[in-house]
């Protein structure tokens, strides 16, 4: 009886869940359809959609961790096999800003905290915790086949924005600059993005009991470290950037228009549904169950 209680929270629990994601789709959905694309030349401060090319900044070095390749944002994930399935072992996501341009004007995009739907995806299986010679996927759907065959004890993915794709952009539209608290957040960010890029020297300031890796508390104090910086450094021009709403309304970035981004929402829309449908019928189902067993 205790188990069967146990299946009736958990497909309760999927039901509320593919309710709230499909709402949440929708509401997404309608946002990228009905609000038109500012021009950047004459775009209103606040909340906006932009339609452009993502671009690196002149003295931006970004590459993907695993791939080695210049892009304008990446996540990568490394999992290992276990009896249970794959757990990951190794995962980061790129906060390093980078431009927007519509051909009316640039604007810097700060990625962190964004909904990031990219094109280039790249799923590949390996012997070692990392990739060695940071060897390409083979593409392909012979190319993918042979991959599984050969699968390897760790699988890595890695997702990329390219420089000079499209790119749609919704989220909150001004100017950086000056002593404001939000502008210290991007500031710090940037810093933290920064040292991450040299392991050697944040293990070296940050990493107390060095046994080799931050601990949480560590962590926090290279994040005090860093706002501590951004809050003493000397105060630059502003510029204008898109950000973080942090007021709960969506903040996506998508390789692909606008109209193309709809779809997707509502085809998400559309499986939360069913989701819900189905939970709910097989929730229904073991409710009836459990209360006409015999006690």
């Amino acid at each position: 009886m205790g188990e069967s209680w146990f299946i009736v929270l958990g497909l309760a629990a999927c039901a509320g869940y593919s309710f709230w994601y499909s709402f949440n789709c929708w509401h997404k959905n309608r946002t990228v359809a009905n609000m038109p694309a500012s021009r950047l030349r004459s775009a209103a401060q606040g909340y906006v959609q932009l339609d452009g090319i993502g671009l690196l900044p002149p003295d931006s070095k970004n590459k993907s961790p695993l791939t080695g390749t210049p892009c304008t944002w990446w996540s990568f994930k490394v999992e290992q096999r276990d009896r249970e399935g794959w757990s990951t072992i190794d995962s980061d996501t790129s906060s390093a800003p980078f431009l927007l341009d519509d051909g009316t004007g640039q604007c810097l995009i700060n990625p962190c905290g964004a909904e990031v739907i990219p094109r280039a995806t790249s799923v590949w299986y390996g012997a070692e915790a990392w990739p060695r010679g940071r060897a390409p996927p083979r593409r392909g759907l012979w190319g993918r086949l042979l991959s599984r065959i050969a699968m390897g004890e760790y699988r890595y993915t890695e997702r990329r924005l390219q420089p000079r794709e499209p790119l749609c952009a919704l989220g909150v539209y001004r100017s950086v600059g000056g002593a404001g608290e939000q502008d210290a957040e991007l500031a710090a960010a940037q810093l933290l993005h920064q040292w991450k890029q040299d392991q050697a020297a944040l293990l070296a300031r940050f990493d107390a009991d060095r046994d080799g890796k931050l601990s949480a508390g560590e962590w926090e104090r290279a994040r005090a470290a860093a706002h501590a910086e951004a809050r003493n450094a000397p105060l630059g021009p502003s510029v204008n950037m898109l950000v973080d709403p942090m007021d709960g309304r969506a903040f996506v970035l998508a390789a692909r228009d606008a109209a193309v981004l709809a779809r997707g929402f509502r085809r998400r829309a559309a499986l939360g549904i069913a989701g819900f449908v189905g939970s709910s019928a097989a929730l229904t189902w073991m409710l009836t169950l459990l209360i006409e067993s015999p006690r």
